[in-house]
Formats: structure tokens, sequence, C-alpha cells
């Protein structure tokens, strides 16, 4: 493991940004943690598999003097490359960033508030549509972070969003070789630290945006391949028994998740009613692809589905009419 920066005094939060493809992929998350209001606050550790692949412009340190570049020197995973800025953020806490959901200028100033409190194992922002247009795209968001979406007040929750949040470096530590793993699926690494007496907050001052596939196909890809490895992590080593009873629930699950996301589309006002009807279909093959993941014994071909997914999120993105772009208030 290298670096091209040494860190010279302890921050108040590490951003992690697991940059498995290259460096124009996360060239505006890059941006988006440079001019937030406490950048000065921050480590930016971008976690590479080399610099070859990565392939940043020559001057890349002159560019961005407050990145921190790690190569592994192998090929990885999103939750691999995660679990290694963990294991080597010097902040005690470390905010998982992605490429596709990117902070408003305050967002980590708020989260850094929270982190003073000294109460919270894992902070998550509130989430608004980077997409403008895109009927999938906003029904999606809907579906998966409409529970953050459209509140306005703070408070104590059993889950935040997983990939874009604050977590408490010490306490996913202490999981040593499984973390990369419950990565992968971070609901479920959230309700491990609930039921370990750990206390998870909503920071709904704090916000982000999201980007979802802007094409229905893509999206409906993305949507089956993230239930297919969460139903492999979810079942664990459940009995026969166990997973036949998961199984008959996969209706009420899907029925649960519509409205959810029926619920944060009436209460955000969120566009038009062919995003509301979208929000069934989608949430059954969400669930469709949980229900496959629940018996399949290829558990590494779900998990790197899951990462496959997450880091080929932007060439499914309307780029013209609605691009990833830094927020900028």
């Amino acid at each position: 493991m290298s670096a091209f920066k040494e860190i010279e005094s302890k921050p108040e939060l590490t951003i992690i940004l697991a940059a498995v493809d290259d460096y124009l992929t996360v060239f505006e998350a890059i941006r988006s943690i440079e001019i937030q209001s406490v950048a000065e606050k921050l480590e930016l550790l971008i976690v590479i598999e080399s610099l070859t692949s990565f392939s940043a412009p020559d001057d890349f340190q002159t560019r961005h003097p407050m990145a921190r570049l790690l190569q592994a020197g192998r090929p990885l995973m999103l939750n691999e490359a995660r679990a290694i800025g963990f294991e080597l953020a010097s902040a005690d806490y470390g905010f998982i960033l992605e490429d596709h959901c990117l902070p408003k200028q305050d967002c980590m100033e708020q989260i850094i508030h929270r982190i003073h409190q000294n109460k919270w194992s894992v902070i998550g922002p509130s989430i608004e549509h980077g997409n403008t247009h895109s009927i999938p795209g906003r029904a999606t968001n809907l579906l998966t972070y409409g529970e953050w979406m459209g509140h306005s007040r703070a408070e104590e929750r059993n889950f935040v969003s997983g990939y874009s949040s604050a977590w408490r470096c010490s306490s996913l530590r202490k999981l040593g070789n499984h973390l990369e793993k419950e990565l992968a699926i971070p609901s479920r690494l959230q309700q491990r630290l609930k039921q370990a007496g750990e206390r998870i907050y909503f920071a709904a001052e704090a916000t982000m945006l999201h980007w979802e596939a802007s094409y229905w196909r893509p999206m409906i890809w993305i949507l089956f391949s993230q239930g297919k490895g969460m139903g492999y992590i979810r079942r664990g080593s459940s009995s026969l028994g166990s997973k036949i009873i998961g199984s008959l629930l996969a209706p009420l699950i899907a029925a649960s998740r519509t409205v959810r996301g029926l619920l944060a589309w009436w209460r955000t006002g969120a566009g038009s009613m062919q995003v509301a009807l979208a929000i069934p279909g989608l949430a059954l093959i969400w669930t469709a692809g949980e229900l496959v993941g629940y018996w399949s014994s290829r558990g590494q071909e779900a998990l790197r589905g899951v990462s496959n997914v997450e880091r080929k999120r932007q060439p499914y993105i309307d780029a013209i009419r609605e691009p990833i772009r830094c927020p900028i208030s």
C-alpha cells in the first residue's frame, strides 16, 4: 500500500472515496469535498487499484493538495476499497463518499457537529434528488432513499443511508476480516451495530444529492443486482426452514417497500404520477433479486454484482439533462 501524501495533523473526519475506476469518474466527488465549508478539517482518502488504472494527471497533487491517494496494487471491489479506507483513516470517523452522491457545501460541517456530541456510531444525511427528469431515476431514489427524503427533523434512527454516512472507525475495526463483506450491504451492518448497543443518528440538516440511472434497462439491472447481494448476505447460515419462511415473506417485503416509496413521493412532492406508478414494479424487481440471492450459493459473484452496479452508475445517467455536478451554493 503506498500513498502520495502523508497526513500532517489529525483531521476531524476522513472522507473515504473508493476510486476503482479512473480519475474522471470521481472528479466531481473530489471537487465536492474540496469546496466544503470545513475542508481544512477533512482528510480525503482516495483508495485506488493502481496509478495506471486511475489515470491521474501528472499534476494530481498540485490540483488536489488535500487528497491522500492510496494504491492497493490489486483489483478491488468497492467494499474492499472502503475497508482499506477505514483501516487507514486518520480521523475517528470515516465518511463513505460515492461518485454519484455528492454533498452540499455545508454537509460535512453538519456531520462534524454531530460527531462532537460523541453519542453516535453512524451519522447519516438527508437525501435529495440529483435526477431532475428521469422517471426510473426519481422513482428508484424514492424507493431506496425515500426514508431520508423530505424530513426536517434530526433524530435518532434505526437506519440511515449506508453508503453516504459517517461511521465510527473503531466500531468497524472490531469486525476484523468480516468488515469487507459487511460493507457490501451497510443496512445489515447498521443492524449489527444496533444489536451491539450502538446508536445511529439522522442529521436532517446535512444534505446530499443522489443520482440514479436515467434509463429503464440499467435501472432494472442495478436494482436486481443490489437485491441479489442483499439476499446473499442476509441469509447468512440460515437453515432450510428459515430460508423457506424468508422466501414466503417476499411479497410482504415488496409491498412494504412500495408503501415506503409512495409515502416518500407524497411527502416530497417528487414528481408526476408516472413516478409513483413506477415504484411498485421497481420494488418487485429489487425484491426478486433479493430472493435469488437468498438461495444463491455464489456469494462472491453476488457481492461483485453489488460492487459493479455501484461503480458503473455514471454511464447510465443522462449527461445532458441531469449530469452529475458538484453542488455549489
